[in-house]
């Protein structure tokens, strides 16, 4: 997931005084949405070769995605590697998730 690619907040400009960041613009924190397990969302348990890019790539065909299976299921997020029999949900309301994503972070 590009760093900003779901906030467009602009920073207050007093933030740092004094400093080179004063009066520059900058991004705010990236307020994530909850996402809960749905009836129909698919369950895997994961082998020794699933990674959260490739899971994203088979299930929702784009590598960018490994963000919503992370969140979703808890994971950490510092690594795509997936220990081998961990069961996880790959949530098919994607469209939902980004909308959610976008309403909360005040992108048009």
């Amino acid at each position: 997931m590009q760093r900003y690619l779901y906030n467009n907040r602009v920073k207050n400009t007093t933030v740092h005084k004094d400093t080179p960041h004063e009066g520059k613009l900058g991004y705010d924190t990236t307020i994530m949405p909850v996402i809960t397990r749905k009836p129909g969302d698919p369950v895997i348990i994961t082998t020794s070769i699933d990674r959260l890019d490739l899971l994203a790539n088979r299930f929702y065909k784009d590598v960018t995605m490994w963000w919503v299976i992370a969140l979703a299921n808890n994971l950490p997020g510092d690594s795509f590697f997936l220990p081998a029999g961990l069961q996880i949900f790959i949530p098919k309301n994607v469209n939902k998730i980004i909308s959610d994503l976008k309403t909360k972070n005040d992108i048009r």
